[in-house]
This record gives structure tokens, sequence and C-alpha cells, in this order.
């Protein structure tokens, strides 16, 4: 018996040693196809690119991707309860953990879209930048909502007996980013828009941004898989190289959009390539997880791109409610937690099954949510017309 467990447990070393090798080995060739490939991209002449598109007011694709991410980041916490209520192995795991991994994109998408925004009118339209004034429109459109949910979430959890009234506790809450779990995105972005003019300014001085944006990447990944302590999740060194590539899209929009549109088959190959990548890596708890997670969450951020533009193209006709439900992703996302707090309240006091608590879940939350901030985002926007009505 003691013969057959050593061997099976040299026969799970090898396996888990054999995974690490392929990751990284994986690593090595998606950077060389990458920096190849962008490197084309990066030499197209001036004239090339502006054939290709022309300069446009609005990136229409943006609230696509919004679109996307806020499913599934609503689907990713739902399913969660999946992946670690379920037996481990099991069918039902195997299948939540899939699906929760192919969709863990939801963090870095929503920082490539900040950082696109965040400069758009700066780098692709040409506007001067002024730092104060930059800082003073970002800052308040997030930090306000976000105080208003942690007030929120504070009262809701000292309903449900989660915590304390304890003003310390509250005010230290709000500035970590711990009031909920998902708020540490806040966290990121303050950050991101405080430093961001610096990698606005290196990018757009420089002559060589693709190989700032490799660098910037090599430097990410070595700060998520090294720098590790309490709250070091919402530490913007670990997620830059998104941030900046959405900056590099302001700057390069008519070289980046040719490159996706001749890349399709390379990104759609390599995101499921790395989506089965991060999902053996996750069920196998590898040491190379944190590598998987950055390779995955890079060729998401070109994959997700692409559906974008697809959608761009295809679905016009919706694209009114696309923009509301874009209009409102910043609500959803802060939102959602709390909707499925109270349904895992719910199911826990009911004694629901594992498989009946996620289907409770993907039926209220998802549509709840939704409906709400969206209803919240027409009255908001139908008080500014009337608002901008009566001053004129």
């Amino acid at each position: 018996m003691y013969r057959l467990s050593l061997e099976m447990s040299n026969y799970n070393i090898c396996e888990y040693i054999f995974i690490d090798f392929q990751v990284y080995l994986l690593f090595f060739c998606i950077n060389v196809k990458i920096v190849k490939i962008l490197r084309k991209s990066d030499e197209m002449s001036p004239t090339a690119a502006e054939q290709i598109i022309e300069k446009k007011d609005k990136l229409y694709e943006l609230d696509y991707m919004r679109f996307i991410a806020c499913f599934a980041v609503m689907i990713v916490h739902i399913t969660a309860t999946g992946v670690e209520e379920y037996i481990h192995g099991s069918f039902p795991y195997m299948l939540m953990l899939i699906v929760n991994r192919s969709l863990k994109f939801t963090t870095p998408v929503f920082i490539l879209l900040s950082g696109v925004t965040s400069f758009y009118s700066y780098g692709y339209k040409n506007r001067e930048f002024k730092y104060m004034e930059f800082l003073k429109k970002r800052l308040s459109k997030v930090i306000v909502a976000y105080f208003v949910w942690c007030i929120i979430y504070y009262a809701a959890y000292i309903y449900f007996g989660y915590y304390a009234i304890d003003i310390k506790f509250f005010v230290k809450s709000v500035l970590q980013g711990t009031m909920s779990y998902h708020l540490y995105f806040v966290i990121i972005i303050i950050q991101m828009y405080i430093i961001g003019p610096i990698f606005y300014f290196i990018l757009k001085n420089s002559e060589k941004k693709v190989t700032i944006l490799i660098f910037a990447g090599i430097i990410t990944y070595l700060c998520a898989e090294f720098i590790r302590f309490n709250l070091s999740d919402r530490i913007f060194l670990k997620y830059m190289a998104f941030y900046m590539l959405g900056i590099y899209i302001t700057l390069e929009y008519n070289n980046y959009f040719t490159w996706i549109k001749k890349n399709k088959l390379f990104i759609i190959s390599g995101y499921i390539m790395m989506s089965i990548i991060y999902t053996v890596a996750s069920y196998y708890n590898s040491a190379a997880s944190t590598l998987a997670w950055f390779l995955f969450s890079s060729m998401s951020l070109f994959f997700v791109y692409l559906i974008g533009l697809l959608m761009k193209d295809k679905l016009k006709n919706i694209y009114s409610f696309i923009k509301v439900f874009g209009q409102s992703s910043y609500y959803i996302y802060l939102m959602h937690p709390l909707v499925l707090a109270i349904m895992i309240i719910y199911a826990e006091n009911n004694f629901l099954s594992v498989t009946h608590k996620i289907i409770l879940n993907t039926f209220t939350v998802i549509p709840i949510t939704v409906i709400s901030c969206l209803t919240y985002t027409v009255l908001k926007n139908k008080f500014k017309k009337e608002k901008l009505a009566i001053s004129n």
C-alpha cells in the first residue's frame, strides 16, 4: 500500500512538473509570435493606416466589450459557488471550472477599457492634456458611486450579521476596498488614474511603443508572481500592462485595428488554447497558475476586442440598448455581488443543493441587477436631458 501511494505521489509530481513546463514553454512561444506580428503592425506607414479606417469620435466596439465583460463577471461570481462546493474532479466541478476560468478576463478587460476611455480624447484626438482636469473628471465618476455603494454594502452586511457598527472599520474598508470582495477593482482604477498620465507620456513620446508594452507585460507578470502579501491584489503594478495597452490603442488605433483584423485566427485559437491551459493549471493548482493567468488575460484582451468589433458590425440595430448597457456597466459591477449575497443567504436558509443554488443565482442575480441598473441609467439620462433643456 505504501509503495502504491509513493508511486502515485511521484506520478502526480511528474504530472505537475510537466504541466508547469508546458505553460512556460507556451509563454515563450506566444511572446515570440506576438512580438513578430505586433512589430509588423507598428511599422505600418501612417498613410496605409489611414486608408484602413477613418478617424472617428467614438469607438463603438467598447460598449459591446462592456456588455461582454458585465455578463462575464456576473457568471464568474455565480459559477464560483460550483467551483468551491462541487466535489473536486467531478463532472459538475469540471464544467463550472471551465466556464469560470474561460470568462475570468473581466478585471483585465475593464482595466483595458479604462485605459482607452481615459486617454482617447488625448491620444487619438490630440486634445491638450491637463493633469488636474483629467484627475478631477476621472475620479469624480468613480469615487462618488464607490462611496455610495460602500455605505450600501456596509448597511446590508450589518443587517445580515456579517459586520458590526464600527466607524474605524468602515473608513479602513473604504480606503482598502475591502467592504466587499469585488471592490478591490476600484482601488486599482484609482491608482491607474493617478499614475496613468506617466504611462501615457512614455508611450506617446516613444517610437518603440510595442517594446515598451512587452517590457511592461514582463514587469506585470513578475509583480503578479512575486508580490504576495495581504491586499497585494490591488497594487496597480499587477495590472499596468493591461492599462498601458488601452493607452496604446488610443495612440495607435489604426495599427491596432488592422492587427486585430489580420490575426483573427491566431487570436481565437490563442484564446481557446490559453483557456484550456489556465483551466488545467487551476485544476492541478499548478505552480505556473499565475503565468497561465497572465497569458490567458493578455490573449483575452485581443479576443474580447475582436468580438466587440464583430458585434459592432453585426448588431448595429441594437446599439441603442448596448449603449445604455455600457453606461450602466460600472453600476452593474458594483451592485451584482449584493444581489448574489442575498440569494446565497436564501439558498443556505432553505438548504438548497449546489446545482439549485447556481440555477437560482443565475435567474435572479443577472436579471435583477441588469434591469435595476439600466432603469437607473435611463432615468438619469432623461433627467440630464430635461435639465439641459431647461437651462437652454
